[in-house]
């Protein structure tokens, strides 16, 4: 209590001076306290910016436009800047099975689903797909081949320096990670399956896939050609073939159609009228 005493009397002994001096120190202190406070703030800001407009790179499964048991692999950017040096990294590959000369009906070999090593640019709304296998024969594959595949998408906010380009000073590109789930188990066309079992449309189905596995695999080995006048030939051969379809397709069409030949007969009173059609 002594103490407590003898530090008020000094305080109430302080003269103007004294007075304005601690005055001086408790704005330097709030000041600073605001300050703090306002830059930490200020940093958060900075971040949610940079957050809101960074890249954001996601892989998925979707069904293809005009096919629905056709399943595309998807890597799209939908975040509001670019994408650069986006590569994928997965714990078990995904895997399709090779049916080339193959109907289902002895072991098929099951090899690594071709991808690139890197995307070296997604631009915002941009996206890069490629055709990965079919409902229907996973189905029919079952436990033969794996479903599910876990792996990660590294990309970044900007390009690599060039080498011998790197700046201590410059801007240094920062590093994302996304998780990508892929499940066939998960997909709708999976289920819709077993209403199509013994319906015709899953023949359909079933040939329509026959045919874009024969032209992939047609596309496969005739890429690798690399003298010119046989690739031309190549190429000629399949305008050849997408012209006698279409002519084909044209002569079905013009059988189908059905002509009404519609005749008009005088019967009766003036103003009546009646129809035959033929």
């Amino acid at each position: 209590m002594d103490w407590i005493s003898q530090r008020w009397d000094d305080l109430t002994g302080l003269g103007s001076g004294g007075w304005l001096a601690i005055a001086a120190w408790a704005a330097l202190a709030f000041g600073i306290v605001v300050l703090i406070a306002v830059n930490r703030q200020l940093s958060k800001n900075r971040q949610l910016k940079r957050d809101q407009v960074r890249p954001q790179v996601t892989m998925f499964m979707e069904p293809h436009a005009s096919d629905w048991h056709v399943i595309e692999l998807v890597v799209r950017n939908f975040g509001q800047t670019a994408a650069h040096n986006i590569s994928f990294d997965f714990t078990n590959h995904p895997t399709v099975a090779i049916y080339e000369d193959s109907d289902h009906d002895g072991e098929l070999d099951v090899t690594e689903l071709r991808l690139p090593s890197e995307l070296s640019i997604l631009a915002p709304g941009q996206e890069w797909r490629t055709v990965w296998d079919s409902a229907i024969s996973r189905e029919e594959l079952g436990g033969s081949i794996r479903s599910r595949f876990e792996g990660t998408l590294t990309y970044y906010d900007m390009p690599a320096p060039a080498a011998g380009k790197k700046s201590r000073f410059g801007p240094k590109p920062r590093e994302f990670e996304s998780k990508a789930v892929l499940d066939w188990a998960a997909l709708q066309p999976v289920q819709r399956l077993e209403l199509m079992t013994t319906h015709d449309l899953a023949k359909r189905e079933k040939q329509k896939l026959e045919l874009l596995r024969s032209v992939l695999t047609y596309f496969h080995y005739a890429s690798k050609e690399t003298r010119p006048e046989v690739f031309r030939a190549e190429i000629d051969r399949m305008n050849r073939a997408v012209r006698e379809t279409q002519d084909r397709w044209r002569s079905r069409e013009a059988d189908e159609t059905t002509e009404l030949e519609i005749t008009w007969f005088d019967d009766g009173p003036k103003g009546r009228h009646r129809n035959a059609v033929h």
